[in-house]
């Protein structure tokens, strides 16, 4: 048979093969071809919202909005956190850049922040605390979770660095710290074995760092507990604003460091975690595995029910082979709209995704939507449908009296 021969042959199968389909949707067979349909749109839509989250967790979607927090951290290998930077290279003469950054147009708040274990002791009780110093200013409420409230603006002991100021002794505990110690607001606390420290509020939120006790003091008292006044040393910088412009300027305060958003921030963590495309990678192997086995049942009970008529058309002298290539193209056409009309209800969900994230955990977008999900959906649904042929093949032959 020459090439033109085939060519018209497969052309004319596939327009019987479409007309076949369009016709089962619509009449004979609706609830099954319904059934195949709905299937592969369900995994495509679920692969297209996973894939989203996945890629924006990568890249560090964020939208700026009227309250967008950045955080200023020293360059890092990936190997440690940043949000508890507790072994992380440090920034000095911290106390003077924030002047320097407080005076930047747009800024409403910015402080320095030292992070360390430290061990607090409240009577017989000694449990080891993650210890936040911040300096306190207005506008900025709240530091990894805890409340900064009670404390006094403008780190009194710091005195313009002669560190010989007013010693606050201030602490302000998370749930999880005051439940271990036993202690609320106006008990006294040891910190690092200076017991001048009296608790003046414990916060009833949850700390982002988790169920981690956590104590926020001011900065220059645990920079004197720790051994980092010598040179002013902070982890980083959490800095406010309501402008996006801010980030360049803030980007050439320190060499070799990075300015993220809190979300980038968070954002950042995760993709060194290689969550993303843990992420991705499950939807999509779920998502074939699921749509191929939906596929193979809903069709597969079609082809056992039209048994009579495929053995009507092998009688008409229809060939095995082109009962195959009917059976085909219909399993392509319901898989391929099925990925088209699941990657745009994916889309939609990613929308969806990202209003309710905005709208509870996050001030951006958690999620990226893409114009090339809809092929990447396409192409998925027809990788489904592709997967699936095998087996319908083998089974259209023996209903048919084919030898597999």
């Amino acid at each position: 048979m020459s090439l033109r021969r085939r060519l018209t042959r497969w052309v004319g199968l596939t327009r019987v093969g479409l007309r076949q389909t369009i016709t089962r949707a619509t009449g004979t067979d609706r609830t099954r071809v319904r059934f195949s349909l709905l299937g592969v749109v369900v995994v495509i839509a679920l692969l297209v919202v996973v894939t989203g989250i996945g890629i924006g967790l990568a890249t560090g979607t964020t939208v700026y909005d009227d309250d967008v927090d950045y955080w200023i951290v020293p360059e890092s290998d990936g190997e440690r956190s940043s949000l508890l930077a507790t072994d992380q290279p440090q920034f000095g003469t911290v106390h003077e850049t924030t002047e320097r950054i407080q005076a930047t147009d747009d800024v409403t708040f910015a402080s320095p922040v030292l992070s360390e274990v430290v061990r607090l002791e409240v009577g017989d009780r000694s449990e080891y605390v993650l210890v936040i110093g911040v300096v306190n200013s207005p506008g900025f409420e709240q530091i990894a979770g805890v409340s900064t409230e009670g404390l006094t603006d403008d780190d009194p002991y710091y005195a313009n660095g002669s560190y010989d100021g007013d010693w606050t002794g201030e602490v302000v505990l998370s749930r999880s710290a005051s439940n271990l110690l036993k202690v609320g607001a106006g008990d006294g606390v040891t910190v690092a074995d200076n017991d001048s420290f009296i608790v003046t509020a414990t916060d009833d939120g949850t700390s982002s760092a988790g169920d981690i006790p956590t104590a926020v003091v001011q900065l220059s008292e645990l920079q004197t507990l720790t051994g980092n006044d010598e040179y002013d040393q902070a982890d980083q910088f959490v800095v406010g604003s309501n402008s996006p412009a801010v980030e360049d300027e803030l980007a050439g305060i320190y060499p070799q460091s990075d300015v993220l958003t809190r979300g980038g921030l968070t954002a950042s963590e995760v993709t060194e975690s290689g969550l993303p495309f843990a992420l991705a990678l499950t939807a999509f192997v779920v998502a074939i595995s699921v749509g191929t086995l939906f596929v193979l049942t809903t069709t597969g009970l079609e082809v056992v029910a039209d048994r009579r008529q495929l053995a009507t058309l092998s009688a008409l002298g229809l060939s095995t082979r082109s009962q195959l290539g009917l059976i085909g193209v219909q399993t392509l056409v319901i898989t391929g709209l099925g990925g088209l009309v699941g990657s745009i209800v994916g889309l939609g969900g990613i929308r969806l995704t990202n209003y309710i994230a905005t709208e509870t955990i996050t001030t951006g977008p958690i999620a990226t939507s893409h114009p090339l999900f809809v092929a990447y959906g396409v192409a998925t649904g027809l990788l489904i449908g592709i997967l699936s042929l095998p087996i319908l093949l083998i089974l259209t032959r023996r209903v048919t009296g084919g030898v597999p």
